[in-house]
Parts: structure tokens; sequence; C-alpha cells
């Protein structure tokens, strides 16, 4: 541990439409590119920045977590403003905490939350795209969550992962809340769990919603699931839906 050290945890969000995801790729757009450039400025150093959730191009966050360490204790409230004056306006942040340094904002979440939104109505609300998938034809919420509840609990969940070209050293995932929710024209659908594996909430959300247009029994999906192989799953939903609702920590983390 360097006593000089001082660990940081932000609290963000970011409209994803404009990046390349959360993770650097070069001098592509990215949102992890433009925090550690803020904060860059703010202490005139490369500092690397670390990501609780690595989304995907177009995927939005409400409650993203990021940490770093710096040599330098700035006050949580007046970094909190330098860095909104530095970052592009789709990317805010909302809360500033100093925590350990060992903190790590990936390794040591306990569950993260994601909401994914379903715009069900015929003709597509303008203020929602981009921001939600349009199902025009009416969906079934019953049996959607019906469907729903077969993802809960500790499960291997290799017929809902996209290979990220890399072998998966274990498709086993703990999901804690799986469900749909309608708000008249809206369908929002909320899914927290241990930890995610690459696009599993959105190969999930491209299933349920099969079964919601009577395209998928729940008998079909089940066999999916069991089976373990994600060619026999139905296609991925958009990415434009999906956001990063929050993320859990134990308390002696973030102090």
């Amino acid at each position: 541990m360097n006593l000089a050290l001082v660990g940081y945890k932000l609290t963000l969000s970011y409209c994803g439409s404009g990046f390349h995801g959360w993770q650097r790729q070069g001098k592509l757009p990215t949102v992890q590119l433009y925090l550690e450039e803020a904060v860059a400025k703010i202490w005139g150093e490369k500092i690397s920045i670390e990501g609780a959730g690595r989304t995907d191009a177009g995927v939005h966050a409400l409650g993203q977590v990021a940490s770093f360490v710096a040599h330098r204790k700035l006050d949580a409230e007046v970094l909190k403003r330098a860095l909104n004056y530095h970052l592009v306006e789709t990317i805010r942040i909302w809360d500033v905490r100093i925590v350990s340094q060992e903190f790590s904002a990936r390794f040591d979440a306990m569950a993260k939350t994601y909401q994914y939104m379903i715009w069900n109505n015929p003709v597509m609300d303008p203020f929602y795209i981009w921001r939600a998938w349009h199902i025009p034809r009416p969906l079934d919420i019953k049996a959607m969550n019906e469907a729903a509840q077969l993802f809960v609990g500790k499960h291997n969940f290799l017929a809902f992962v996209t290979s990220p070209g890399m072998p998966i050293k274990n498709p086993i995932r703990t999901v804690f809340q799986c469900s749909f929710n309608q708000q008249q024209n809206l369908l929002l659908f909320t899914i927290k769990a241990d930890g995610f594996l690459y696009r599993m909430v959105r190969n999930i959300v491209g299933a349920l919603v099969k079964v919601g247009l009577g395209r998928l029994s729940l008998e079909q999906l089940k066999f999916i699931f069991e089976s373990q192989k994600r060619t026999l799953a139905p296609a991925s939903a958009p990415p434009w839906g999906l956001y990063l609702l929050s993320v859990d920590y134990p308390q002696d983390k973030e102090s």
C-alpha cells in the first residue's frame, strides 16, 4: 500500500448512443477515454480508471461506478464539479467519494442491476428513439414474466452468452431478480445478478420478447436454456434499450 495514494469512487451516468462502449479503444470515443482525459486535466498526469461494467457501444448507464487512485487528495464536491466541467455533456458525475486506495469498482462489486426498455406500441415515441427497443406488435407480458422466472437462481448461462472471442472460464451466474413491469406503452425489464456474461442481458431479452410474441414457448425456452448452446437461442436485443442501473458493494469496501 502506498500511503501517498488516495482512492476515488465515482458514480456516473451517460447516454451511450455516441460512444463505442465503456472501454478505451485507442482514440475512438469511449466513456473511459473521456473520463481519463478529464482526470488527466485535473491532476496533470495520466491516470487509469476502472469501471464496474464494460458496457457495449450504444448501451447507456444510470448508475455506472468507476474508481481510480491519485497522488493528491481533492475535496469530493470540488472534484465532482471539475470533472463535469471537463466532460462532454452526455457523461455526468453524480457522486464522488474518497475511498481506500484498494477499492476496485470492478472486482469489489457484489451485484449489478440492469434495466432494458421496450416501447410496445405500433407508433414509436420519437423521444425514445435510441433509448428503447421498438416492438410494434402486442406482447404477452404475463407469459414473459412467467418465462423470466426460469433465469432466477444459480444457473449455467452458456446459451445466453455471445462469445467474446476468448474461452469463457465460468458461465455460472446467480440471478436475484428478473421481471417485467409495464408502464402504459413502456415495458421495463429489470435483472439483478452477482455478475453478467458478455451480452447476457440482451440475449435474455431477445428470447423473452420471442415468448411475448408467441414465437417461442416456455418449454422451448427451457430446452434452449438447458442445452447450453447459444446457436439454439434467438437473436440478441439491440443495445440502445439497455441501461446499467446500479452496482452494489459491501459497506466496508466503500469507506
